[in-house]
């Protein structure tokens, strides 16, 4: 699995925890971008599913790859913030859902 293909397996889980909730509120708001934190994909992250020791080795292996970054902002991932509390990811609602199919 690439280190693509295994943030999107994170991603895809927790967006079936907890993504209708919370795309439906922002939404329902008129929000258009969503800050994700990485914890709650931190918390989904299974190493024998994706075959990575830790969410941090793919953020890696993202970050350090230009088509990698740019194949997660045509599905609609903008941004990984490092962030100075807690890390988070920049996501486009409505590219995100017509993009993944979870």
């Amino acid at each position: 699995m690439s280190p693509l293909e295994a943030f999107l397996h994170v991603l895809c889980k927790y967006l079936r925890d907890r993504g209708a909730m919370v795309l439906s509120l922002a939404s329902t708001v008129g929000q258009k971008k969503l800050m994700v934190s990485l914890y709650g994909l931190w918390r989904r992250h299974r190493y024998w599913e994706t075959s990575y020791r830790r969410l941090s080795d793919i953020l890696e292996e993202i970050t350090k790859n230009e088509k990698f970054l740019e194949s997660l902002k045509r599905i609609g991932v903008e941004e990984i913030v490092a962030g100075e509390d807690e890390p988070y990811i920049v996501i486009d609602i409505e590219k995100i859902r017509r993009s993944l199919k979870c």
